[in-house]
C-alpha cells in the first residue's frame, strides 16, 4: 500500500507543471519580440511602425541606439529575430553579431543586417561569417522586410509549439516510467511466493507428479520474473545514452567472434559453451555491442573462478534477441556490489540495477533500447542478461 501511495504522489508531482497533456494547446501564447538596432530615431520609429501594424498579433518591437543598449535588451527579453544596422558609432552591428553568437542566451536568434551601404561582396562576407542570415539593403521595401518577419514569426511559432509538445512527451514518458517501475514492484511480491511456494512442492512432496508440477511453477515464475526484472530496467531515467549506429547483423556470430579473439581467449581459462538458440539476426551497432561483450566475458572471467562458464544467445523471440551469460559460482559481497551496484534484490528475483562493473555494457544495451540484467543465488549461481530489440521499429 506504502508503495502505491508513493507511486501516485510522484505521478501527482510529475503532472502538476502541465496539468494535463493538452495543456500546451490551450496554454497562451508568449509575446514574440524583434529587435531592432539602429542609432537614428527616425529609423527606430518608422521600424516600429512598420512590423506592428497589424503584421502579427504576439510581435513587439523593441529598440535600441546602440549595440550597449541592444545588450542590455537581449539579457532582459527572448528575442525571436535581430535586425541590426551595419553602420553604428562605437560598436557597429558586426561586431553586435559577434557578440551575440557568443553568448549562449543569444546563440541561435537570427540575424539580419539592414545596410545603406553599397552592394560589396566583402561586406556581405563579412556579415555572413558573423552570423546573419541575410542582408536588407536600405531604403528597405516594406514588403519585402514585413514578408521576412512574418516567416521567421512563423518558425519560432513552430518551435515553441515543438518545444511544448516535447515537454509534454518526456512528462508523460516521466510518468509511465513511475508507473512501469511500480508495478513491477508490485508483481515481484507474489512471485517471490510463487517461487517459494514452487521449491516447498518440489521438495516435499511424495508424489514425482507433484514434484514435476513444482518444478514447471518454478521455471515459469523464474522466466516471468526476469522479464519483469527487464521492464524494471527500462523504467529506470537512462543519465547518459551512447549514440549507436545499428545495422543488420547476427549477435551470435558476432559473439562467436569475440569468443575466438586472442584477449578474450587470454581471461578465459577454458573456452565456455556456446549455444545458438533460434534465429540471431537483428539490428545492432556490432562496434558497441563488441565492447559490451568483451566486458562481459571479463567479468565473467574475472568472478567465475574454476566453474566453466555458459553462453547462449536466444533469438526465439519474435521481437527481441537475449544474450545470457551465466556460471556456478555464487558471487561474494563485495563481487556482488561490483557488478549489481549492492541492491537488494526480491528473494528469487534479479537485479534490475547495475554496478561500476556492469555500467559499459548496460549503456550499451538502453542505447539500443534494451536492458541489462543479472544476480547471483545460491543453488543457482550468476546470470547476466543483456536483452534488445530485434528490430529498430520494436525500440520503445
Amino acid at each position: 500500500m506504502k508503495m502505491l501511495i508513493d507511486w501516485e504522489t510522484e505521478v501527482a508531482q510529475e503532472q502538476t507543471p502541465g496539468t494535463n497533456a493538452g495543456a500546451a494547446d490551450v496554454s497562451p501564447r508568449r509575446p514574440m519580440n524583434v529587435l531592432v538596432v539602429d542609432d537614428k530615431p527616425q529609423n527606430l520609429l518608422a521600424m516600429k511602425a512598420l512590423l506592428g501594424d497589424g503584421l502579427e498579433p504576439d510581435l513587439q518591437v523593441l529598440t535600441a541606439d546602440s549595440g550597449p543598449a541592444a545588450l542590455e535588451l537581449l539579457l532582459e527579453h527572448e528575442v525571436m529575430l535581430a535586425l541590426l544596422d551595419v553602420q553604428m558609432p562605437g560598436m557597429d552591428g558586426f561586431t553586435l553579431a559577434e557578440l551575440m553568437r557568443g553568448t549562449e542566451r543569444t546563440r541561435h536568434v537570427p540575424i539580419i543586417f539592414l545596410t545603406a551601404g553599397a552592394r560589396e561582396a566583402q561586406r556581405s562576407f563579412k556579415g555572413y561569417e558573423a552570423g546573419a542570415v541575410d542582408f536588407i539593403y536600405k531604403p528597405v521595401d516594406a514588403h519585402v522586410m514585413r514578408s521576412k518577419v512574418a516567416v521567421f514569426a512563423d518558425l519560432h511559432r513552430q518551435r515553441q509549439l515543438l518545444a511544448e509538445r516535447i515537454e509534454a512527451q518526456e512528462r508523460l514518458a516521466r510518468v509511465n516510467a513511475l508507473m512501469l517501475s511500480a508495478l513491477s514492484h508490485d508483481i515481484r511480491g507474489p512471485l517471490s511466493v510463487m517461487m517459494l511456494n514452487a521449491e516447498l512442492l518440489i521438495r516435499q512432496a511424495d508424489q514425482p507428479v507433484l514434484q514435476k508440477a513444482g518444478a514447471r511453477m518454478k521455471a515459469a515464475a523464474t522466466l516471468l520474473g526476469r522479464q519483469v526484472d527487464h521492464l524494471g530496467s527500462l523504467a529506470q531515467r537512462p543519465c547518459e545514452l551512447l549514440e549507436v549506429h545499428p545495422r543488420r547483423g547476427d549477435l551470435a556470430a558476432l559473439t562467436a567472434q569475440r569468443l575466438d579473439l586472442e584477449s578474450n581467449q587470454a581471461v578465459l581459462w577454458a573456452p565456455p559453451s556456446f549455444e545458438r538458440i533460434g534465429d540471431t539476426a537483428g539490428d545492432f551497432d556490432a562496434e558497441a555491442l563488441a565492447r559490451a561483450i568483451d566486458q562481459l566475458l571479463m567479468q565473467a572471467a574475472t568472478h567465475a573462478g574454476d566453474a566453466p562458464i555458459r553462453i547462449q544467445v536466444d533469438g526465439s523471440a519474435h521481437r527481441s534477441l537475449m544474450l545470457r551469460l551465466s556460471f556456478d559460482t555464487v558471487l561474494s559481497a563485495e563481487a556482488s556490489i561490483h557488478l549489481f551496484g549492492g541492491h537488494e534484490p526480491v528473494s528469487g528475483m534479479a537485479s534490475p540495477h547495475v554496478g561500476p562493473g556492469l555500467e559499459e555494457p548496460e549503456r550499451v544495451a538502453r542505447a539500443h533500447g534494451g536492458s541489462l540484467i543479472g544476480g547471483s543465488r545460491q543453488r543457482q549461481g550468476t546470470l547476466l542478461e543483456l536483452l534488445l530489440p530485434r528490430h529498430q521499429a520494436d525500440r520503445p
